[in-house]
């Protein structure tokens, strides 16, 4: 069993037994130390860097030294490939261990291996080089257990006459990660070949043997759109002319070429024999015009070398030995300083007896199969990197909890808060692990996306695993290895092979969820599919605010019922113009996939091409788009659906959505899920920028709960499928219940399988988090007028009863709120035709009655005005309904009913206006006050008989007209309030106020079309702090107590206010701090009786109050004093 405590705010798992049935982690008891290398070689631990690794060596018995390490090189993709499963111990050598103490003089001596991993085919004579993606580096542990380590052993030398082997076969490579074009994918390149257009490499390489061959590798890449060339020398000899086929000039198409040979060379041919030292030489040949720069990839040597040592130490390992199954291996200018180890199996060293003649070193073995040693001087062994202490952990036993999170450390905090979160709020069991652990324990210390990879296998494979999620708390980047400033490579992402196709690269975090034993690979030519098996999102964080926001943010969609509503009921679909009307349509049929699938939910189109637009010098823009987009986003939906052209910034070739507008966002805490079926907007893996994509997930209190969105170019095609796929999936239920984002996704991405296509698409934020969507059905029992008929005529009184159900039965533990909304007749529609013909479409853009009723024990029933502007005849108008209580239950339903229109023959007598108050900000508001450029205006209006909403005909809208120039139509803000079809209200915003003196009107119908205005007038301030129009006490003078209170321009923004009183002589007397969540215009403080700090009564006199506000939204502050008369 798995038990979840919290100290110090870290979340921490232990286990009550040995979770997976399984060894405990090797990292799991003991003190630990971590040393790195970054090449092959003997290295050399000695007293004094022991004891700088944490341990007393004079308190330690050297015979109980032990050393670990972890796979070679990168762990395999696949995952039928074997690997090591944790940390191995490796056999070592203690000199002067035998004593029991370790003195002053001793040292340990091991071989190591750096990062990359390397290979020799003898039959081809030549070398296999692997470069490590991840680390530059290679680890290895130290611990002194309670038992006797590993320790090297003698491989004695076999007696009698053997063939000799006085040759070997070398290599030398050569790759710099320079540059990455796309900044995508794994693929880097070295040298660039533009202002420069040669470079030369040079390498220490003696005792090449005369007449061998040597075998060059060679790949360079050339980005020219004209065909180009590298010219490659060995040692100033021309030995090989790369040509390379231009690139097409095309945005999409492949922005590099690599050319990749083979060449066999004589090595007298071309100097390397009589040297030492080796010099490549690389010319680049421009094409004949336009854009033309090369790249230099690698190159790789291989030669055969006298068996000479030339330096303190030398590997070695010879084909000509297999000839034979024992040989004699001669090595020249040694002395009795060198020694040799067989270093074949890197975890067994063998010590090799030597015999020295002279120079001569010579020793025989067995040589049935090939063999590789190190000949070494160990008084200059070079000593290790101490990387620090090892805290220990054990990974290996953790049971597999509902939700892992994997956190880079900075973020350990804010993730275990989620966790907590989402045990005590979800009831989900929930771990959470940092990349370092992972890496030490599954990755032997190195990064390695394959680490992650087989830490979340290695739960998902254990008996009655309940693992459903995955997230990934920290942002990626693709650059592994920090090459470029300010990198964010806080939890690495996938990167593809790929780096120079702009539609074949990608960037994605499904690799984790591939846990199949035949997955894993994931090639891409051909492009091989796999499945998701769990769930997994990121929180692209790069700094511990941003990730304190996002789960404040994260909690307050779960915890704030304050924030319930018939938004949550909404899904947006936008689409781009353009591209004949592709957009438009693809938005279409996604709304009537919801329709058919869910209809309780509302759908709203929200189509670019309704829109006027403007051209400009740099293109076409629609400010009415804009504005539209932006209140959309401000009245909520529980999912806003883009279908476009886009990128890492923008929304539409018009800028539609740009990040400037999102950081003006104020739609907390409506937060919607976007779903943005375009190219690149949610990119996160580039250190030089946040996308907006991301932008809208990391907002204070603003913003998006969570995106599935893309990283990179996409095809509409691909968009589409991937959409599609996302609402089918949405609306699976399990257990009578709609499913984790996490589940969503994953089948979304199983769903839509297209090779790399619909790889770059990822889901942003917590996948075992639940959107607010409905479990529960309102059904209706009956809606009619209130003299029983079933025509819903205008100016009838319309009666509607109904009950919120679960699985078909009365929900009797639900009371809460109900949102009803009749639409009229569903009409056809035609946009402008601005880029192609008008695409025509069905909606109903007509509403005639929203209000908002009890729902007591689950059953509800209200009365309300059917509008004069109606339909003459009957059709077919929709009922929507959604409801919600305060324990977070939501229902949803709807009905058709073809008795819409006609008007009442009858009707009652109603010449009166309705009543209209207006404000700004908030009911506290005061005609004339003060606002900031973004405010809302607050409409309060009551009628007997109801207010209109309709518009058919048109004429009678709500319409709020500012300074007489600006009109807004209002009809879609009006709701009545709960319970009462007479009264409502409305909330616009009003956003970008240019400062000074405004005026707004207000005018409004009943439902009778009588018709009336009302009018307020305010100030805008300059700028964007806050201000405070008036700070007051009451009564001034006073004698027992007296309130303070103030008003400013951020009503509806949490305040944090400080209030100090000071004597005349400028002391402070008394200080107050209060907090004031979701303020309005005016704010009124707690009662002061007049007592200073130390609850002494003060003496009669003048004092003054210093009131400092400030928004904990923005940080905006500000202050402002007031002159406070005590009387005694």
């Amino acid at each position: 069993m798995i038990q979840l405590r919290t100290i110090a705010g870290l979340l921490l798992v232990s286990c009550t037994y040995w979770c997976a049935g399984q060894a405990p982690a090797v990292l799991s008891t003991g003190q630990w130390a971590k040393f790195s290398v970054t090449a092959d070689g003997v290295v050399k631990i000695d007293y004094s860097l022991l004891r700088t690794a944490g341990f007393n060596p004079d308190q330690i018995d050297p015979r109980n030294i032990q050393i670990y390490t972890g796979q070679p090189g990168m762990l395999p993709q696949s995952n039928q490939e074997n690997r090591k499963s944790d940390l191995t111990e490796i056999a070592i050598q203690v000199a002067g261990e035998t004593d029991g103490s370790f003195n002053s003089n001793d040292y340990i001596l091991f071989f190591t291996q750096g990062p990359d991993q390397y290979r020799f085919h003898p039959q081809k004579e030549i070398f296999e080089y692997e470069n490590n993606l991840y680390s530059d580096k290679n680890f290895y542990f130290l611990t002194v257990g309670s038992q006797p380590g590993k320790r090297i052993v003698t491989n004695e030398n076999v007696t009698g006459s053997f063939p000799l082997v006085q040759q070997f076969d070398d290599f030398a490579y050569y790759e710099t990660d320079r540059y990455n074009l796309l900044k995508s994918g794994r693929h880097w390149f070295g040298e660039q070949f533009d202002a420069n257009l040669s470079a030369t490499i040079r390498f220490t390489i003696p005792n090449i043997v005369a007449g061998s061959q040597m075998h060059l590798i060679s790949h360079v890449m050339a980005q020219s759109t004209n065909p180009s060339s590298f010219s490659v020398s060995i040692n100033n000899i021309p030995v090989l002319t790369q040509p390379i086929e231009a690139v097409p000039n095309t945005t999409y198409g492949i922005k590099g070429r690599i050319k990749a040979d083979t060449l066999i060379i004589n090595a007298t041919d071309v100097g390397a024999a009589t040297g030492t030292n080796q010099e490549v030489r690389y010319q680049f040949t421009k094409g004949s015009s336009g854009l033309s720069i090369g790249y230099l990839d690698f190159f790789m040597l291989t030669m055969k070398r006298n068996l000479v040592i030339s330096s303190d130490q030398m590997i070695f390992r010879s084909a000509q030995s297999l000839q034979s199954s024992v040989s004699t291996f001669e090595i020249l200018a040694a002395n009795s300083a060198y020694r040799v180890w067989n270093i074949t199996n890197p975890d067994l060293v063998r010590d090799q007896t030597v015999t020295l003649e002279s120079s001569r070193l010579r020793f025989s073995t067995d040589t049935q199969s090939l063999q590789t040693f190190i000949v070494f001087n160990q008084a200059n062994a070079k000593a290790p990197v101490f990387e620090g202490n090892v805290p220990n952990q054990n990974l290996h036993n953790l049971v597999a909890p509902e939700l892992l999170i994997i956190t880079h450390p900075d973020f350990l905090t804010e993730a275990s808060r989620l966790a907590n979160h989402r045990t005590s709020h979800s009831n989900l069991t929930a771990a959470v692990v940092t990349t370092t652990q992972i890496f030490n324990e599954y990755g032997g210390g190195k990064q390695d996306v394959s680490a992650i990879r087989d830490f979340i296998r290695s739960l998902q494979k254990q008996n009655g695993s309940q693992l459903k999620n995955i997230l990934l708390f920290g942002r990626g980047s693709y650059d592994y290895k920090n090459r470029v400033l300010g990198n964010t490579n806080y939890v690495p992402i996938y990167e593809s092979r790929n780096s120079l196709s702009p539609l074949e690269t990608y960037a994605s975090d499904d690799y984790y969820a591939f846990l199949d034993d035949a997955e894993g690979n994931w090639s891409e030519i051909p492009a091989e599919n796999h499945d998701l098996d769990v769930g997994v999102g990121r929180i692209p964080v790069k700094n511990l605010t941003e990730a304190q926001q996002v789960v404040d943010k994260l909690i307050d969609y779960d915890l704030n019922d304050k924030s319930y509503g018939s938004w949550q009921n909404e899904i947006l679909f936008v689409a781009d113009d353009g591209d004949f009307n592709t957009h438009n349509s693809q938005a279409d049929q996604l709304t009537s996939i919801v329709d058919f699938l869910n209809p309780g939910f509302l759908t709203r189109k929200f189509f670019l091409d309704n829109y006027e637009q403007e051209t400009r010098p740099s293109g076409q823009i629609s400010p009415q788009a804009t504005e539209a987009l932006d209140r959309a986003i401000q009245r909520g939906s529980l999912i806003v659906n883009f279908t476009g052209h886009g990128s890492e910034r923008v929304w539409m070739d018009e800028r539609i959505l740009d990040e400037t507008l999102i950081n003006n966002w104020r739609n907390g805490p409506a937060y919607p899920l976007l779903v943005t079926a375009t190219c690149e907007f949610g990119r996160h893996d580039d250190p030089f920028q946040t996308s907006s994509g991301e932008l809208t997930l990391l907002l204070k209190r603003n913003g998006s709960i969570g995106l599935v969105t893309s990283a990179r170019p996409v095809g509409a095609f691909t968009n589409f499928t991937l959409n599609r796929a996302f609402y089918e999936a949405l609306f699976i239920k399990e257990n009578n219940q709609f499913r984790d984002l996490g589940a969503i996704f994953r089948d979304t991405k199983n769903n839509s399988s297209s090779g790399v296509a619909n790889r770059n698409f990822s889901l942003l934020g917590d996948p075992s988090m639940k959107l607010r969507m409905p479990d529960h059905n309102v059904t209706f029992d009956e809606i009619k007028t209130t003299q029983g008929a079933l025509s819903l005529t205008g100016l009838s009184e319309i009666k509607v009863s109904g009950q919120v159900e679960r699985n078909g039965t009365l929900a009797t533990d639900f009371s809460g709120e109900l949102s009803f909304t009749l639409f009229d007749e569903e009409t056809f529609n035609l946009t402008r035709g601005d880029e192609n013909s008008p695409f025509g479409y069905l909606d109903r853009p007509n509403t005639l009655f929203r209000g908002k009723t009890s729902v007591n024990k689950g059953q509800f029933d209200f009365q309300f005005m059917m509008p004069r502007n109606i339909s003459t005849s009957a059709v077919t108008g929709k009922i929507q309904a959604y409801a919600y209580d305060k324990s977070g239950v939501f229902a949803n339903g709807s009905l058709l009913n073809g008795n819409v229109g006609g008007l009442n023959p009858n009707p009652s007598t109603d010449t009166t206006p309705p009543t209209i108050q207006l404000f700004l900000g908030d009911t506290t508001f005061i005609n004339g006050g003060i606002v900031g450029p973004d405010t809302k205006l607050i409409a309060v209006l009551m009628d007997a008989s109801g207010l209109n909403i309709s518009a058919n005909p048109s004429g009678h809208e709500i319409i709020a007209t500012l300074d007489d120039e600006f009109e807004y139509v209002l009809n879609d803000y009006y709701s009545t309030d709960r319970d009462r079809s007479d009264k409502g209200s409305i909330a616009f915003p009003l956003r970008g106020l240019k400062s000074g003196k405004h005026s707004l009107t207000l005018t409004a119908s009943d439902t009778y079309n009588n018709r009336t205005s009302s009018q307020v007038e305010f100030v805008v301030t300059e700028g964007d702090q806050i201000e405070i129009e008036e700070f007051t006490n009451y009564p001034n003078p006073f004698v027992e107590n007296t309130t303070f209170e103030f008003t400013h321009t951020r009503p509806g923004e949490d305040l944090e206010i400080f209030l100090t009183i000071f004597d005349l002589s400028g002391k402070p007397v008394l200080q107050q701090t209060y907090e004031v969540a979701s303020s309005q215009y005016r704010v009124t403080l707690a009662l002061w009786d007049g007592t200073s700090a130390s609850g002494t009564k003060l003496g009669q006199g003048v004092y003054v109050g210093k009131l400092s506000v400030r928004s904990l939204l923005d940080g905006s502050k500000n202050e402002q004093f007031t002159k406070l008369i005590l009387l005694n």
